[in-house]
């Protein structure tokens, strides 16, 4: 019986301590389930360009990526969404009379606003792309900039009450706490790429499993037949089948061992 499996990146498949440790018992684990006939997909909020070399050469089937925006089985790209270029210069200018710290996303780069604020948060971000060879645009005051989805900080000198209230209703505000926040279209999610895939690859859903450790994994969660939350993931465990052990514990080879793909 082929079965498939929806892992999310940080705080899954890779610490989310800044560090993006990618243990060896999760790549052995998911090579050895792919040899055993198996489907291995990542579903992120990162945008496919986002994910380092060291991933991507473990080997996966397919990608759903920029939280359900793009999605890639194989070679074949499915799905590649940006969002309107008057929505996005719309949405950066009120982002900068908020005082918010953006990180727009897209397929193929991501873009810095030179006039926004710096923190520590998004200085370490900067660091690791840097020295992942990820180029960053480092200007959005040009005719052709659009994203695909985004991330952003704030603190006490932000007004998040107004960003969130005039916020475009096309867009989906989710809270990933400490005064951070992820911004996705309505239209597309990770449980959306989810069925994409399923429709693709031809999986019945009662053989699809979804690993996660956040509440922006929720919809891939909900989307497949097993739900799988990482030990680090307390704020899922309520909302899934089954509960693995952490990142450093061993929670990727924790969980497909006990579903008896490896």
């Amino acid at each position: 019986m082929r079965n498939i499996v929806f892992f999310d990146i940080d705080g899954t498949l890779v610490s989310d301590d800044g560090f993006h440790t990618f243990p060896e018992s999760a790549k052995s684990a998911v090579a050895a389930a792919r040899k055993n006939g198996h489907l291995m997909y990542i579903n992120t909020g990162r945008t496919i360009v986002n994910i380092e070399r060291e991933l991507i050469d473990v080997g996966f089937d397919g990608f759903v990526c920029g939280c359900g925006t793009y999605v890639r089985c194989g070679d074949e790209v499915l799905l590649g969404y940006t969002l309107d270029k008057k929505l996005c210069a719309d949405t950066a200018r009120l982002i900068r009379e908020c005082d918010i710290i953006p990180l727009y996303e897209r397929y193929d780069t991501f873009f810095l606003d030179e006039k926004a604020r710096e923190n520590k948060r998004l200085h370490d971000l900067r660091m690791w792309h840097i020295q992942n060879n990820i180029a960053a645009n480092t200007s959005i005051d040009f005719d052709e900039f659009s994203f695909d989805k985004f991330v952003a900080w704030y603190d006490d000198k932000s007004d998040i009450e107004r960003f969130r209230r005039e916020l475009d209703d096309s867009l989906c505000y989710i809270d990933r706490g400490v005064g951070f926040c992820e911004i996705v279209s309505k239209k597309y999610s990770k449980g959306t790429g989810v069925d994409m895939v399923l429709e693709h690859e031809k999986i019945p859903r009662e053989n699809s499993y979804a690993i996660g450790d956040s509440m922006n994994d929720l919809p891939m969660l909900e989307a497949v037949g097993h739900s799988i939350a990482m030990g680090n993931g307390a704020v899922l465990h309520n909302y899934v089948s089954f509960v693995t052990k952490d990142v450093a514990g061993g929670g990727v080879e924790y969980a497909l061992r006990h579903f008896g793909m490896i």
